[in-house]
């Protein structure tokens, strides 16, 4: 729910009725000072997977009546905000780049090739990763052991 409301606040707060994605997470990151620019294209995949926005070509366009959501005078989206909209494995990359002040692709990568060296998911690879570089994951450690749970009995 808060991610409609913040795509609605933001059609509604810009009077367009498309905005590019680079329009999108250049308000959230650098007007609002909400979400990094990472975070923002996070926030639009996000929007894209629950349905709530679409794609038209270089313009996102939104997938409900933004014009009705009411939006509370002191609304502001951050980063707790968008971790509740996160998978797992974005959650892990996104504390990772947060807070180990390292760059996206590279944390991509190194998660990708250990997942591959070790044989194990993307998931717990970027737990190892977070450890690595000194991140905080401990209180997610019991996230990726049920999603480790979850996998195995499929």
């Amino acid at each position: 729910m808060s991610l409609e409301k913040l795509i609605a606040f933001l059609f509604q707060t810009s009077g367009k009725e498309k905005l590019t994605e680079k329009e999108i997470y250049m308000i959230l990151s650098f007007k609002l000072g909400w979400l990094t620019p990472a975070q923002g294209r996070l926030a639009i995949q996000k929007a894209i997977e629950k349905n709530l926005i679409k794609k038209d070509g270089d313009n996102v366009i939104p997938n409900f009546d933004y014009k009705s959501v009411d939006i509370p005078f002191e609304f502001r989206y951050d980063e707790k905000m968008l971790e509740m909209e996160e998978n797992l494995l974005e959650k892990l990359i996104n504390r990772i780049v947060m807070e180990g002040n390292i760059g996206e692709k590279r944390i991509r990568k190194e998660i990708d090739e250990e997942a591959k060296k070790l044989c194990v998911y993307p998931e717990v690879a970027a737990l190892l990763i977070g450890k690595k570089y000194g991140v905080r994951i401990d209180d997610l450690i019991n996230e990726i052991k049920e999603f480790v749970r979850n996998k195995e009995l499929k």
